[in-house]
């Protein structure tokens, strides 16, 4: 074969796609465009093995010739490139192009893979406990006769009814409906305690297994080889870490406990003695409220804002209000500040040494 009959295909390949294309789809097209280059690939593997299979017996062992036939074997060792060719399908899942994920068949493995969980949007609204322990007469009688309470007259179909069948069928329900609240909640009671008492059966068990596994000796593998350890440094299984100081370390904490109730009953008792002492000046009845009001604020001129100057009409005749510079300053500058300080002393250092407000 020559390189004009390579030619000759090619011109041949591309007219037939020409005239292929002008019947079919776009899918059978490409189908067709990928068999014909496959063809196309191993007419043309088939023509270079046929020309250096024939040109090397006639070659001479020169070192060209050697050349020449290092790469002939490379020829013959080497293997084409695997073309994927898509059959001729007329399925609708397969008319698909070059550009989709689906237009190489991946074979899938024959064990199924374990399926995802669909994902739920929201979330469940926490159950309402039926029966608490705050409701302790919730499963008896006596609420079940509170919760579903029977007619007070018997419910029987007027005979002058428009309609007899919906009244007698609106009996039926009521009746079912109350039926079915007594015997749901008894059921769920019922339910309730069976799953409590599997509940503390597991429980117990697991103790009891807990409890065997530490009480358990020692395996003879492990006893045998394990290091050698002092018996005063091995850990000892007791329930109680040991604690010499205990008994001191509890009185002290006592002794803590009752200065602080002390101290606190004395302060209680302070507190008292300070509102016996404070309660002469309470206002209690309207008749006492009445009279600090005219005393305050009487009609008229006022005798505690009168001055040398001024008769008491405004509050103002007496000064300005006294600032924080004023009241530190005022013991250095009136004697009567001084006074009245010193007999505030006098009065708390009497309070201390009788223990009672003055």
């Amino acid at each position: 074969m020559r390189c004009t009959d390579h030619g000759k295909i090619a011109s041949v390949s591309s007219d037939l796609v020409d005239r292929v294309s002008s019947l079919f789809d776009y899918q059978t097209i490409v189908n067709l465009g990928l068999l014909l280059s496959w063809i196309e690939g191993r007419i043309i593997d088939l023509w270079f093995r046929h020309f250096f299979f024939s040109s090397s017996q006639q070659l001479q062992f020169t070192p060209l010739s050697v050349g020449i036939e290092r790469r002939m074997s490379v020829l013959r060792n080497s293997r084409t490139a695997a073309v994927q060719v898509r059959g001729f399908a007329t399925s609708s899942s397969l008319r698909v192009g070059p550009e989709s994920p689906h237009f190489i068949d991946v074979p899938k493995i024959i064990q199924p893979t374990n399926p995802s969980k669909p994902h739920v949007r929201g979330t469940l609204p926490v159950p309402r406990e039926l029966f608490p322990a705050r409701r302790t007469d919730k499963p008896g009688q006596q609420y079940l006769d509170a919760a579903t309470p029977l007619p007070q007259s018997e419910r029987t179909v007027s005979p002058n009814s428009s309609d007899p069948e919906k009244q007698a069928w609106k009996h039926k329900m009521a009746n079912l409906r109350r039926q079915n609240l007594r015997e749901g909640l008894q059921d769920l009671y019922s339910r309730k305690k069976s799953s409590e008492r599997r509940m503390v059966s597991r429980s117990l068990d697991n103790q009891k297994r807990r409890d065997r596994i530490l009480r358990q000796p020692m395996r003879e593998d492990e006893l045998l080889t394990r290091p050698t350890t002092v018996e005063a440094m091995r850990p000892r299984k007791q329930p109680v870490l040991p604690d010499p100081n205990r008994e001191k370390r509890l009185a002290l904490s006592q002794a803590r406990l009752e200065a602080k109730q002390a101290e606190k009953e004395a302060e209680r008792r302070d507190y008292l003695q300070s509102l016996y002492m404070n309660a002469r000046n309470f206002i209690t009845t309207e008749e006492q409220l009445a009279a600090e009001i005219d005393r305050v604020f009487p009609e008229g001129e006022n005798e505690a804002w009168r001055n040398d100057h001024q008769p008491g009409e405004n509050i103002w005749n007496l000064g300005n209000p006294p600032t924080i510079n004023g009241l530190l300053n005022r013991t250095r500058s009136n004697e009567s500040a001084r006074w009245d300080i010193g007999q505030e002393r006098v009065k708390k250092l009497a309070e201390v040494i009788t223990g009672g407000k003055i």
